[in-house]
């Protein structure tokens, strides 16, 4: 008669190995959960589903629940797969593709206070501009403005864009002026603030290239480049139209 060998490994061995590496996925599946902070300092994770009408719908385990955004002083969430498909077409001009991914984003998460979510409602109405849909535009912007109230320097940037795409340079100039002097009283700023600088340069490059001011307009988009270089959308831009400006030999930074 054959005799069959017995395991080597003690019959709870498997049980430990299937306990290790189920611990091991719940701990990586930590890792992409959101989290929302209360302004009661209470911290609570899950997974935003959506924000609708100023509540957020939010998933903790099996359990869904609703959350008013005027309980929650910051949240913790991963930009999604939408955000780095419009970074991407933002940066090489194709708003055919940006406008469609952004949408997805502003129509699921729109007023959540994030600040991926909070650029990506911004640009937008950008993307709207690029495509030459101004009415789309307008109403990005203001839905904009209605989820973002605090955000002052981004709306007028957005609406001197908006301006601009109008032919309106006085009006954007206008907007865009408070923004230019109070960066210009500082050497660097990071986040939104150097995001808000950088474009703000940007578009009174524009402005000035339109009046004639070629070496103002350079210096604008320099200092884009070099110094409130956050948003890589926005230097590229800046970049190009410095390099164009820079190959008219009489052109130099004042």
């Amino acid at each position: 008669m054959r005799v069959m060998k017995s395991s080597l490994l003690p019959p709870e061995l498997p049980k430990i190995f299937t306990g290790v590496i189920l611990g091991a996925l719940f701990t990586v599946s930590g890792f992409a959960q959101d989290t929302l902070i209360m302004k009661n300092n209470q911290e609570r994770p899950g997974e935003i589903l959506s924000v609708t009408n100023k509540i957020i719908h939010f998933k903790s385990g099996p359990a869904e629940s609703t959350i008013p955004l005027d309980q929650v002083a910051s949240v913790t969430k991963a930009p999604t797969k939408e955000f780095e498909t419009a970074q991407t077409a933002l940066k090489d001009g194709d708003y055919a593709q940006a406008a469609p991914a952004l949408k997805v984003i502003t129509d699921k998460f729109l007023g959540l206070p994030s600040p991926w979510v909070e650029q990506a409602a911004a640009q937008l109405g950008e993307a709207y501009i690029g495509l030459d849909q101004v009415v789309e535009a307008e109403k990005a912007f203001a839905s904009f403005q209605a989820a973002y109230p605090q955000s002052a320097a981004l709306a007028n940037i957005g609406l001197a864009q908006l301006a601009i795409a109008k032919k309106n340079f006085p009006d954007a100039k206008t907007r865009l002026t408070p923004i230019i002097e109070e960066a210009s009283k500082v050497a660097r700023a990071d986040g939104v603030k150097g995001t808000s600088y950088g474009q703000a340069y940007f578009l009174m490059g524009q402005i000035e290239e339109n009046e004639g001011n070629k070496p103002e307009a350079l210096r604008d988009y320099l200092t884009t480049v070099t110094i409130f270089n956050q948003d890589p959308v926005t230097v590229k831009k800046a970049s190009e139209k410095a390099n164009k400006l820079k190959e008219q030999k009489s052109v130099t930074v004042p």
